[in-house]
């Protein structure tokens, strides 16, 4: 959709461009893989304490999203 749009993908909010990325990823494959790479997204280690991390808020990965694409651009106009 994206190559049919233009858009930037870069400039899409970061669950859009999760959603980008994930449909990509199994585009073309089967229902059995497309399962079991969605079952490896959603399944925490063993052991891990997940619930309540503040690394993981929407503010914070959005924060984080953005210092990222803003060093990727610097980086790309330094070039």
């Amino acid at each position: 959709m994206l190559l049919r749009t233009g858009r930037e993908p870069l400039a899409l909010p970061l669950p859009s461009l999760l959603d980008v990325i994930y449909a990509w990823w199994v585009e073309g494959a089967t229902e059995k893989d497309t399962a079991r790479f969605h079952q490896q997204l959603t399944t925490p280690p063993p052991g891990a304490e997940l619930e309540g991390r503040e690394e993981w808020s929407d503010k914070e990965t959005d924060d984080s999203f953005e210092q990222a694409l803003g060093n990727m651009r610097s980086a790309a106009s330094a070039a």
